[in-house]
């Protein structure tokens, strides 16, 4: 018979107790892992990211919780490497009993935990991963995204610019896989929906690129009268600033021009281009309006005292992922992925679905141009936003990529 040293059997003793306790305190919660930058330079992103989901968390537990019990929220630095992702997500499932995973920063990443979703059979949930294979090609049932993609943006544009009288279209974007997906599915998109739309010359640049003028000047002897670009962060702020300073006259239709934190640094430079978002602070909805009066009262005196894009997407799809737990009755990952597929949900910007088929979120999509200030900010922002409708901005589901989707209607 083999017997423990006396030391070898507390400590033994003790790790057993404290499992114990973990899985009882487990079973009065749900765990929830949130995985992003929370160090390096894109800290600011992850940091937001936190912020919109740990204001739905504290939403629902101020009102009762999730299934009657406290939804505890687990924060990883994930470093954006999905090595580091992936490690940190089964850490948390197998030593903390997180019971479901969110994410928002990065394709890379996302791709690395769904196939931990998968493995582990746990519901992943990206509330800001862009790539249309994701729930394409790449489709695993475990996995659910709730923004929108490259495809619905363009398609949103679309239907946005067939009313104005701008053709001659200018593409930059940055040297890598979303900037080449940007351009991609503008021309497969735009050029379909506008056949006498004119793509008047096509760059892509070095991420962190500082000196725009070589580009700038092709773009002013090119007669553009629309500059279309994913360009975020710092590519997007130089190359508008840069842009003005040379005499650019076009303006700029972009992903991402509603960043309260870049707009008052390009300042009026940006006034009259365009912003597609999954969400904006100034939708009118009943719902937005009460969201944004909330936030407002919780955060005034804070470096984000209105929900901007990020902060307001992230609240967004968290809410959505707990009422379709609510709809289930269970944290059972079977029941939550049958309650959430087809289910209509009141969000922000309007009625959305998630659709059965590639668990994709259907929802309007707000095109905004960026006046010199709005009802909610003080420097230039994107306000009274013309809302391109459901049909409009969804990617047929034919042309998912998505073999489940083959023969769907919706």
């Amino acid at each position: 018979m083999f017997f423990l040293p006396r030391k070898g059997l507390m400590a033994a003793i003790l790790s057993v107790m404290i499992f114990i306790a973990g899985q009882a305190l487990a079973a009065d919660t749900v765990n929830m892992v949130v995985l992003e930058p929370m160090s390096g330079p894109f800290k600011d992103i992850g940091d937001r990211a936190v912020w919109g989901v740990r204001f739905a968390v504290d939403t629902i537990n101020a009102e009762g919780g999730l299934l009657g019990k406290e939804v505890k929220l687990i924060v990883e630095d994930d470093q954006l490497k999905p090595d580091v992702a992936s490690r940190k997500a089964i850490r948390a499932i197998m030593e903390d009993n997180a019971q479901f995973i969110l994410q928002n920063t990065s394709t890379a990443v996302a791709s690395a935990l769904m196939n931990v979703a998968k493995k582990n059979k746990i519901i992943f949930t990206t509330l800001g991963s862009e790539s249309d294979f994701l729930t394409g090609k790449d489709f695993n049932p475990y996995f659910f995204r709730t923004c929108f993609t490259t495809g619905n943006r363009s398609r949103a544009y679309a239907q946005f610019f067939k009313n104005r009288p701008e053709r001659k279209f200018y593409l930059i974007n940055m040297d890598y896989a979303f900037g080449h997906a940007v351009a991609d599915d503008f021309k497969k998109v735009m050029q379909k929906e506008i056949p006498d739309l004119q793509i008047v010359g096509e760059d892509y640049h070095p991420l962190g690129n500082k000196d725009f003028g070589p580009y700038i000047t092709k773009i002013l002897s090119s007669g553009a009268q629309i500059i279309f670009t994913g360009n975020y962060g710092n590519d997007l702020a130089n190359l508008i600033r840069q842009g003005a300073q040379m005499g650019v006259k076009a303006h700029y239709a972009t992903y991402f021009l509603d960043d309260d934190i870049q707009l008052p640094e390009i300042g009026k430079a940006a006034i009259g281009s365009f912003v597609m978002s999954t969400y904006t602070p100034t939708a009118d909805t009943p719902q937005n309006r009460e969201f944004v009066k909330r936030w407002h009262q919780k955060f005034k005196h804070t470096k984000h005292p209105w929900p901007n894009f990020l902060l307001g997407y992230c609240y967004n799809g968290t809410m959505f992922l707990m009422q379709a737990i609510k709809k289930a009755n269970s944290l059972k990952p079977e029941a939550v992925i049958k309650a959430w597929e087809g289910m209509e949900y009141d969000g922000l910007t309007g009625k959305q679905v998630m659709r059965a088929c590639d668990h994709q979120i259907l929802m309007p999509g707000p095109v905004g141009e960026i006046q010199a200030k709005s009802r909610i900010f003080p420097f230039p922002f994107a306000d009274n936003p013309v809302m391109i409708p459901i049909d409009k901005v969804a990617v047929p589901p034919a042309e998912t990529g998505n073999p489940r989707c083959v023969g769907s209607a919706k």
